[in-house]
């Protein structure tokens, strides 16, 4: 099976870490200087990810190190435990960020000069659409570069919402609804808050369900059910209970099945060698184990 590219990890994530340094600094101080809620999140939101890059990095690192006589399976658990801690900060940051915008509604709003919060928006949005686009390409099968690219993903539909919230702050600026415009900073921050919960959320529920060893998706299990009954037929077998887990790039497959009893030790290692070519083409290090009965 192929190993995860470790080297090619570092560099997406090392120049992943850079891009949202440059934006987070650009979005902490044009945020301060521009009295937004909005674009202080963002730069914040980005710092955040600079450090919870750091640890994707560092699991990535672990992970890729193999065996050693206290892990003798690996460590490749570091890489699901740091996507559910990255997802746990980001959860945490939305909510107190939701619970800012909420106070400031109800003290009043606040006041953002609109042209300036659209230039802010703009360079985050196209910056964080071409990172997004780029880490998309890069990730294959890295787990880490998915999430790195899901976490950009996120910045891109943020930077969106900031565009169309402070054009529409501009738009009603001197007219008859310039009375709303102190409250749409800061409802751009819950709006953007409840609609991106659902992303750290489903990190931190995909590492839960790795490291309790749960069954992975649908879209694995098939291909992988497919190909071992696909073996399991050549040889007649009955009774067949198929077993998986993922873990990081690991894949754990664990088949039992009753055989004909004339079949020997022999045979059960040509199944296991059948079915190890079979799976082949899944993009993760597998980790199989084949037990063969004799049918009653």
């Amino acid at each position: 099976m192929p190993a995860p590219d470790v080297a090619m990890d570092r560099t997406a994530l090392l120049r992943s870490i850079a891009v949202t340094a440059v934006v987070g600094a650009l979005g902490v101080v044009w945020g301060i200087a521009s009295g937004s809620q909005m674009i202080l999140l963002d730069g914040v939101y980005a710092f955040v990810g600079i450090v919870m890059s750091g640890l994707l990095l560092r699991a990535s690192a672990v992970s890729a190190a193999g065996p050693t006589r206290r892990y003798p399976y690996g460590r490749e658990a570091a890489t699901p435990l740091a996507i559910g801690i990255q997802g746990f900060v980001l959860l945490a940051t939305l909510l107190y960020a939701l619970v800012e915008a909420v106070f400031t509604i109800v003290d009043g709003g606040s006041d953002v000069t609109a042209g300036v919060a659209i230039a802010y928006a703009s360079i985050s949005t196209v910056a964080s659409i071409v990172t997004w686009r780029w880490l998309e390409r890069t990730a294959g099968t890295s787990d880490v570069l998915i999430a790195e690219a899901a976490a950009w993903r996120v910045g891109a539909m943020r930077g969106a919402g900031m565009l169309v919230g402070f054009t529409a702050l501009w738009l009603v600026t001197d007219t008859g609804w310039d009375r709303a415009g102190p409250y749409i900073d800061p409802v751009m921050v819950v709006v953007m808050c409840a609609a991106f919960l659902g992303t750290p959320v489903a990190m931190v529920r995909s590492t839960i369900i790795e490291l309790l060893e749960g069954a992975p998706s649908e879209d694995l299990q098939a291909p992988v059910h497919a190909a071992v009954q696909t073996v399991l037929d050549r040889f007649d077998a009955t009774g067949t209970v198929i077993r998986m887990t993922k873990v990081g790039p690991k894949l754990y497959v664990e088949v039992d099945a009753d055989v004909d009893p004339s079949l020997t030790v022999g045979t059960e290692a040509q199944v296991r060698r059948e079915i190890t070519a079979e799976l082949s083409a899944v993009p993760l290090e597998l980790w199989l184990n084949v037990e063969l009965h004799p049918r009653a």
